[in-house]
């Protein structure tokens, strides 16, 4: 404490010596480390802390005191800084002008660079944990190109160790200002960041009112709010989450608003990947990575999951609109998509939760306390997310059954009689499809389903809204037959979707009849590449519907009647289970089997 409080005096001394004007803040060290707090009462517009630019630890500060009379030293940005600091502590020593300032720097940290073992096992399974091995290869490169770049003579290999690369990294990480703050005056040759005594001291406090006032000879604070005498003197450092303010300072905040969860998402092995990126592309989303905050998803990441989760026969009709010069509309692509994009958001963010292990030990440290403070927050930020996905989920599962009951759609217009969308959505009152179906009130359905109405969401809109082997029963004349047969779900689906056709009495007779003029993609026979693609699809198509007619027609008469199972009708049916396929997740519903029910929506 002593010896801290004398080099504090001593850094004071050097401040004011130089020039540094601070008659209305106090320098001292309290239980936390080093702050500044306020003599008397501050009023807000007052300028409290000034250092003149001759006290910037600038680029060309840097660069002369690393320079040789033989060697001009190329490093630029964080190594340069880096190398600064380790020069002026362990080489110049107390012979620098620095080094007041210099001694009173941390010599520990608590960001993740700096755990033991034990603490880094509390962030496994959070993006921290990947955070930091990145952040270690990167100090490794850019140590690597320090010692390239600054001669032996200068700092002796033995100090400019990768242990010692990583405290001066710390500093900056933690210290460092953007040198657009002192951009065009003295001491400033335009790199990217710089050190400024005293002003680095202020600890952070989300929303503070503090303005920088900068000139030719000083730069500066200014009070954007009054401060108590005797209070605190803080900073602000940015919005910043917690992962940032861990990772960058070592420190995080109990209920930061600010915090996130990010998230990268990866399409890299999809065989659509090219098309996928060039749709995304066309909708002005460029990044995978993704910030999900307690109050909601980021703008981009549903636009992006739809698209992930796009069928062929989704791609390729956007990517006709895209060539006929139309913008793709993703808040448009309907409820199966709406539903897809959220199933696997879902999928994703429960594997993250699920992948944290259980913290049976923490260490009764400072690093261990901020690594719980952010595995907590995580956590916190997941299970509300899932909370609101899986009620945004039961909503739009409520609405398709509403859908079905009215006779209404919400299919992509790519999808409808002369490309439009019908009546399902008011397009005048809302700019989002997914939106405006999540807002559906699930008090107004209509259950077509003979189990109860208080059965959960997905299970009545697996009964009501989804074609599946078990709606097969709906039709007991198929049914009977097909049981006869040895034929595979899929094709029975097919079979299933032209008696649905032919048979008004069925529920999806609508759904499907409004399906009529669809067409997948391999019978577009316009598009000689389309055609060549999926030849291979239709020759199969047509072997397996050769082998069933007249065969079931010669058997079963009345339930397969040759005019409504023909080839043509047979490709195109096959099209539709192959576009307007829905897995509902075993989670979503009550089931005791705890399996995933897959089926066509139709809607």
């Amino acid at each position: 404490m002593e010896r801290n409080k004398q080099r504090l005096d001593q850094f004071v001394d050097w401040l004011e010596d130089n020039g540094a004007e601070m008659s209305r803040i106090v320098v001292r060290e309290t239980e936390h480390g080093n702050g500044v707090y306020a003599r008397d009462e501050i009023s807000e517009g007052t300028q409290y802390a000034q250092i003149p630019m001759r006290l910037v630890v600038s680029a060309r500060v840097c660069r002369e005191a690393l320079r040789t009379d033989t060697q001009r030293v190329e490093l630029t940005g964080r190594p340069l800084l880096c190398a600064f600091l380790i020069q002026q502590r362990l080489v110049a020593g107390e012979s620098s002008f620095w080094h007041p300032y210099i001694s009173i720097l941390p010599r520990e940290f608590h960001t993740p660079l700096f755990f033991t073992s034990q603490e880094l096992d509390l962030l496994r399974g959070t993006p921290m944990e990947h955070a930091v091995e990145d952040r270690r290869q990167l100090l490794r490169e850019e140590h690597a190109a320090t010692l390239q770049g600054v001669s032996d003579a200068v700092i002796p290999r033995s100090e400019l160790t990768f242990e010692n690369y990583v405290w001066a990294a710390a500093v900056v990480s933690s210290r460092a200002f953007t040198e657009s703050l002192v951009s065009g005056t003295a001491g400033s040759d335009g790199e990217t960041s710089v050190l400024l005594p005293l002003l680095d001291m202020m600890n952070h406090r989300p929303l503070t009112r503090v303005s920088w006032i900068t000139n030719d000879a000083t730069i500066g604070f200014q009070a954007g709010a009054v401060i108590g005498a005797q209070c605190e003197v803080v900073n602000n450092y940015g919005a910043k989450s917690n992962e940032e303010l861990l990772l960058g300072y070592g420190f995080c905040i109990p209920g930061n608003p600010l915090s996130c969860y990010h998230i990268k998402l990866n399409y890299s092995r999809d065989p659509q990947e090219a098309d996928k990126r060039m749709i995304l592309e066309r909708a002005h989303i460029a990044s995978c990575d993704h910030y999900i905050r307690a109050d909601g998803l980021p703008r981009d990441l549903l636009p992006m999951l739809r698209v992930m989760v796009m069928t062929e026969t989704d791609v390729y009709y956007v990517k006709q609109a895209i060539v006929s010069g139309k913008e793709p509309k993703l808040d448009q692509l309907g409820l199966r998509i709406e539903l897809r994009a959220r199933f696997l958001l879902a999928f994703l963010l429960r594997k993250k939760l699920d992948a944290l292990p259980q913290i049976e030990c923490v260490p009764s440290t400072e690093n261990g306390r901020q690594a719980v403070l952010y595995r907590e927050d995580i956590e916190s930020i997941l299970r509300s997310t899932l909370s609101d996905l899986d009620k945004a989920e039961c909503r739009l599962l409520a609405c398709a059954s509403k859908l079905i009951a009215d006779d209404l759609h919400s299919l992509p217009r790519y999808v409808c009689d002369n490309g439009q969308q019908l009546d399902a959505i008011d397009e005048q009152s809302s700019t989002n499809v997914g939106d405006q179906l999540v807002a559906e009130s699930s008090d107004e359905q209509q259950s077509r389903s003979k189990k109860s109405r208080a059965a959960p969401p997905a299970q009545q809109f697996i009964d009501d809204v989804l074609v599946t082997e078990e709606s097969f029963a709906l039709d007991t004349d198929f049914l009977a037959a097909v049981e006869q047969v040895d034929i595979d779900t899929d094709v029975l689906l097919v079979l299933f979707i032209l008696r649905i056709r032919m048979c008004s009495a069925l529920p999806w007779h609508t759904a499907v009849r409004r399906l009529e003029s669809f067409q997948h993609p391999m019978l577009v026979y316009d598009d000689p590449d389309t055609a060549e693609a999926y030849g291979e699809m239709m020759m199969e198509m047509g072997e397996i519907h050769d082998s069933l007619f007249p065969l079931l027609t010669e058997h079963f008469p009345d339930v397969f009647p040759p005019e409504h199972f023909t080839p043509e009708l047979f490709l195109w049916a096959a099209g539709i289970t192959e576009s307007f396929r829905l897995e509902v997740p075993a989670r979503c519903m009550d089931a005791a089997n705890g399996c995933d029910v897959e089926g066509l929506l139709l809607l």
